[in-house]
């Protein structure tokens, strides 16, 4: 760039000194025209002057003058200028270079007078303008070029400094060791790009983060997925073996289907419920409407009696609690709480409440009588494929998951604390979100 800039100074004093030594040789041939211009009204105000005139030229070496009729020389100074057309013209007679003027202007018909004076001292002052010309601009390119490329050099000095540093960046963003954001101190300009510089560079530093830990969480995910469902299609395979080698009698082969059959609900449920957790991971902020929470609530409990005939559940909800949030991801986590209640704690009475705390939170939570679930263990539960020590075998572990995973798109979290039934509290803890 600074070479661009030196280069352009450069170009631009040439094209000046260019146009400076053309208009000096324009301008001394005007002043010569002009001489040619006020001697040619004293000899053509009277026709009889202009042969006179021919002698007094002849004493004046600065001056000639030709008078022709018809095209016959009939009056000439000791140079004699050839014939050419009426106008201003530049000419070289016996070696010496003249400007002339022919014309007919107030002569008698067929008659033309060339006035001639020699160009030789006017092309010697042009020459020597142009000289100094051209050594003055000699001087300006040289001092155009040094300072374009000083001036220029510093000021993209900086912006060479932040491309040298994006360039040196690698490529994975350490969290452990964070890069220093590019410095561009110099000039403004610099400053400000290196400011968007920063700004882009942490985006695509916390975008790779995002990506890097999604990609870590997914190898995790699809390693333990892989896990939980080897066991129950082992156990498939091997029932599938004994029912297709052995010759059985009625009751083990029944006793066969029956656990082959719980083998394949294991694995329908922990592929659904898989299936649960990417829709979930794939919501965005747009699937967000207008929630009837008490609703939903009251919607939850009468399907989970009908579903479990042992449960009972009792609703307690204030009577208009809408948020903005997703319906089908919190009917899905107060369904989870209470299949849990009915399903591994062996619960047969649950309390479904959502209130408006002071604060304007929104608290869901499940209470049941059932076995409960260790002070040790309530945490780790939220966890993907972790079961309880109190679970019911059969169970995907991805239960508690979902319903944690709901209260993260909410913007808030779950947690277990004591019951008031005497067995576990499942609560949702949500931030108020107003409903468009």
């Amino acid at each position: 760039m600074a070479g661009a800039a030196a280069a352009g100074a450069v170009i631009i004093v040439s094209i000046l000194s260019l146009i400076s030594v053309r208009a000096i040789e324009r301008n001394n041939v005007q002043q010569i025209d002009q001489q040619i211009t006020i001697v040619s009204r004293i000899v053509l105000l009277n026709p009889e002057l202009a042969a006179g005139f021919v002698t007094i030229s002849g004493l004046n070496n600065n001056l000639t003058v030709t008078v022709r009729d018809n095209g016959v020389v009939t009056a000439s100074g000791p140079t004699q200028l050839p014939d050419l057309s009426t106008g201003f013209r530049t000419t070289t007679v016996g070696g010496v270079r003249y400007r002339m003027l022919t014309t007919s202007e107030n002569q008698p018909p067929g008659r033309t007078v060339a006035l001639g004076i020699p160009a030789a001292e006017a092309a010697r002052a042009t020459s020597e303008q142009q000289r100094w010309v051209l050594a003055g601009a000699l001087l300006a390119i040289a001092a155009a070029g040094a300072l374009g490329w000083l001036l220029a050099g510093r000021a993209v000095r900086p912006i060479t400094d932040l491309t040298r540093q994006v360039g040196t960046r690698s490529g994975r963003p350490d969290p452990d060791n964070p890069q220093s954001p590019v410095d561009g101190s110099g000039v403004r300009e610099a400053e400000e790009l290196a400011e968007a510089v920063n700004t882009m560079l942490h985006r695509v530093d916390q975008a790779q983060g995002e990506t890097a830990a999604a990609l870590e969480t997914a190898r995790d995910f699809a390693a333990v997925s892989a896990h939980e469902l080897r066991t129950p299609l082992t156990a498939m395979r091997t029932d599938l073996e004994v029912l297709r080698t052995l010759d059985l009698d009625e009751a083990q082969r029944v006793e066969i289907l029956t656990d082959l059959a719980r083998s394949q609900g294991r694995v329908e449920t922990t592929l659904a419920a898989l299936e649960r957790l990417a829709t979930g991971d794939l919501t965005n902020e747009r699937d967000h409407v207008a929630t009837d929470v008490g609703d939903l609530c009251d919607q939850a409990a009468h399907d989970a009696m009908r579903h479990f005939p042992g449960l009972t559940v009792r609703i307690d909800t204030d009577a208009e609690l809408v948020t903005r949030g997703l319906p089908a991801g919190l009917r899905l986590a107060v369904d989870n709480a209470l299949k849990n209640s009915s399903t591994h704690g062996g619960a047969t009475e649950a309390l479904v409440s959502a209130h408006r705390a002071p604060d304007g939170h929104i608290v869901i939570s499940v209470d049941d009588n059932g076995r409960g679930i260790p002070t040790d263990e309530r945490a780790a539960v939220f966890d993907r494929f972790v079961r309880g020590s109190q679970a019911s075998k059969g169970g995907s572990g991805l239960g508690l998951a979902l319903v944690a995973q709901q209260a993260q798109l909410h913007g808030g979290q779950a947690y277990f604390d004591n019951g008031t039934l005497g067995g576990i509290r499942l609560v949702l803890h949500l931030p108020n979100r107003t409903a468009h």
